[in-house]
């Protein structure tokens, strides 16, 4: 292919596809329809470049001509239309059939054009056996006269486009309209400037290139002009136009001055060399060079922000630092707050809010705002929801407002001043969206503002997914807790009725006999049965009172050996009637610990006695004392009794738990209450000759806080 038809074969292929991307698209979409026209001008423009090249007889280079005019001259009638009907309808005018009247007078002139269009054409040789093709006009002065008038007709067309965006960039108060115009403005009035100047210094410096050649560069330019507008189309600020010009112009500075200084000598050595020169080879090291620049792009990119746009710079690094912030919070309404709080504050707006999906009644509810009223709502099937899940992206509520199936929805939201909905969507769909208000200076969001709320809107919604993922646990978790504590009350209650029962029993059977007559020395006894079994009910409602309310510990010095031996001669008697030996094993020196003596025996003998009850038939009782130093103490009462059925482990120190038939299940629930209340910590493991042993820890209480408070005395220095 020779090296003239390279730049008009690219920008063939790419306006093409840009054709093809465009149309079918919105193949209905009238600006879709346009903007193919636009850039089938340019399509036409590639094509006659292309036929004119490589041409063998003049009659085909003449219609290589007339296709690249007819491509020039309908350029600027494809504009003007398009100016219309871009970013929206500036007017209803020219609707329809009456967008015709656009394109009637410049066809006309331009059909005799074509029809009288002569040109001398003629090879000129440029590098070896590389031809270009280069032409003048002849022909009639018809043919000039009209060139001429379809010239003004065109530059009239462009000028009076480039005055319809200016009106509609005005008009609109929609950011991304606002940034779209700006593009297409700034873009396409820099391509006609680069064009004349690629012209004016081709004639003036002589450089003898065809213009049509220039040319081909020139459409070449315009082609990627328009991709990246496609491409970018919603994203593009101008400041990232500035940006990249700064980026793009250091890194090919650079890229040139290493080409300059050593690609180009060492190319230059090897062609002495090896007697020969490839571009090829030049190229392959340019392309080498490029691709190891690649990382400093993003280092100059960062450079560039921090010292040309800081205050951008900081507005994107104040969101991401928010960002990682949020992923932390589990707590729903805590999360919610703190993103109104955030989004009022970074944008600087008058109302926030943020909407949740309730999956009980199917409907979008406030549950965090800033200025909004609480009753609004929107059901997870209306129009504007459906809208807002299809877009998955910032909706300006301005852009939407003349869309016939969300009007309602949308002017209710519009008098209640808001601007902006971002849907905040994780795995399971929209999980809810964000409403922002007008800005408190009144103006609009930019670009950046918008961009930098859908970056955030992804971080917010996995949050709040982990957040509901966390209040579901939390709400399973208390349901379970409630059916353990009513299956607890239940098990106290029947095994309370059960023990209260009993001595009701005997005593409504003594008062029933002491109606009748009965011996004194009988009646004695019966009275006796009355009074210990009433005694006995009165133990009962004084335990449970005791662990019902619990007295606060108080807490003084004293020695564990003491207390020890003070709860074994307490059971001394009953450990004597079932034949179980005690045996003891204690440090000779004191060992000396602040805590509750009271509770503390109490804990002590619910455990020596429920090692007796375990050994109906005799055993051996072992109660051990061991202190390490700076540790606490430790304290073992191992039985040698029927051992814990098994699956009970879990549930012995349960209030009103017990497996014994005349048990409360209360003594092993104090002791545990006990040991909190110090500190400490209480268990129970089977021993391996079968028996049981508890083990209760107390551990230095300094320091130490308990249920009801500091445990001990105040470390030195708070007195």
């Amino acid at each position: 292919m020779s090296v003239y038809a390279l730049p008009a074969a690219l920008a063939f292929a790419i306006n093409l596809t840009l054709c093809l991307i465009v149309f079918f698209n919105n193949p209905r979409g009238i600006a879709n329809q346009i903007f193919t026209l636009l850039i089938l001008s340019f399509v036409a423009w590639d094509a006659g470049e292309l036929i004119l090249i490589y041409s063998d007889h003049p009659f085909m280079a003449l219609v290589g001509v007339k296709i690249i005019f007819a491509g020039v001259f309908l350029f600027p009638v494809f504009f003007l239309h398009f100016s219309y009907v871009f970013p929206q309808k500036l007017t209803r005018f020219f609707d329809g059939w009456r967008s015709g009247i656009l394109y009637i007078g410049p066809i006309a002139l331009l059909a005799p054009f074509i029809l009288l269009l002569q040109v001398d054409i003629a090879r000129v040789l440029q590098i070896g056996s590389i031809f270009y093709y280069i032409f003048s006009f002849k022909g009639p002065l018809e043919s000039h006269v009209l060139a001429l008038v379809l010239s003004l007709i065109g530059l009239g067309y462009f000028a009076w486009g480039v005055v319809n965006f200016i009106i509609s960039y005005r008009q609109t108060k929609i950011a991304r309209q606002r940034l779209q115009i700006l593009y297409l403005l700034v873009g396409i009035i820099s391509m006609f400037f680069i064009g004349l100047v690629l012209h004016l210094v081709n004639y003036l410096f002589e450089f003898g290139y065809s213009f049509f050649f220039v040319a081909s560069l020139y459409s070449l330019l315009i082609s990627f002009f328009f991709a990246l507008a496609l491409v970018k189309y919603r994203l593009l600020d101008i400041h990232f136009i500035i940006r990249g010009g700064i980026l793009y112009s250091m890194l090919s500075g650079l890229v040139l001055v290493i080409y300059v200084l050593l690609i180009k000598n060492v190319c230059d050595i090897l062609a002495k060399k090896l007697e020969t020169q490839s571009l090829l080879v030049e190229s392959a090291f340019v392309l080498i060079l490029v691709f190891l620049l690649r990382p400093l792009e993003r280092k100059v990119e960062e450079f560039i922000d921090r010292f040309f746009y800081r205050e951008r710079y900081l507005f994107r690094l104040k969101f991401f630092e928010f960002t990682r912030a949020v992923l932390n919070i589990l707590d729903l309404q805590t999360l919610l707050k703190a993103t109104v709080s955030f989004i009022s504050q970074a944008l600087a707006v008058e109302k926030a809010a943020v909407l949740i999906l309730d999956q009980e009644s199917g409907v979008y509810r406030i549950l965090s705002q800033n200025g909004f009223p609480e009753g609004i709502s929107f059901a997870a099937e209306s129009p504007f929801i459906d809208y807002l899940k299809h877009s998955r992206r910032a909706i300006e509520l301005e852009s939407i407002k003349d869309y016939h199936s969300l009007n309602a929805e949308v002017q209710k939201m519009r008098a209640t001043r808001f601007a902006l909905a971002i849907p905040l969507e994780w795995d399971e769909g929209m999980l809810g969206f964000l409403l922002v208000g007008e800005k408190q200076n009144g103006k609009s969001f930019s670009i950046m503002e918008i961009e930098a709320l859908e970056a955030l809107a992804p971080a917010v919604g996995m949050a709040i997914s982990r957040a509901l993922l966390y209040q579901d646990l939390k709400k399973k978790d208390h349901q379970m807790m409630q059916s353990e504590k009513l299956a607890a009350l239940g098990e106290m209650a029947a095994s309370f009725v059960h023990e209260i029962r009993n001595p009701l029993g005997i005593i409504l059977g003594s008062a029933e006999t002491l109606n009748k007559k009965v011996p004194a020395s009988v009646q004695s006894e019966l009275l006796q049965f009355i009074r210990e079994e009433g005694e006995r009910i009165n133990r009962m409602l004084t335990n449970f009172l005791d662990f019902a309310k619990p007295k606060p510990p108080a807490f003084r010095e004293v020695d564990l050996k003491d207390i020890l031996e003070k709860t074994v001669e307490l059971i001394s008697m009953p450990a004597r009637e079932r034949k179980v030996q005690i045996l003891q094993e204690y440090p000779k020196e004191k060992v000396l610990m602040f805590v509750d003596p009271e509770q503390v025996r109490e804990a002590l003998v619910n455990l020596e006695l429920n090692a007796l009850e375990a050994m109906p038939l005799g055993g051996k009782m072992t109660i051990t004392l061991t202190q390490n130093e700076g540790q606490g103490a430790l304290i073992r009462v191992s039985d040698t009794g029927v051992g814990l059925p098994r699956g009970v482990e879990s549930k012995i120190f349960d209030p009103f738990f017990t497996t014994k038939e005349r048990g409360t299940g209360l003594g092993l629930s104090i002791a545990y209450r006990v040991a909190k209340n110090h500190g400490g910590t209480i268990s129970a493991v089977s021993n391996d000759g079968g028996g049981t042993t508890f083990i209760l820890t107390l551990p230095l209480p300094k320091g130490t806080l308990g249920c009801f408070g500091a445990v001990g005395p105040p470390p030195e220095g708070e007195k």
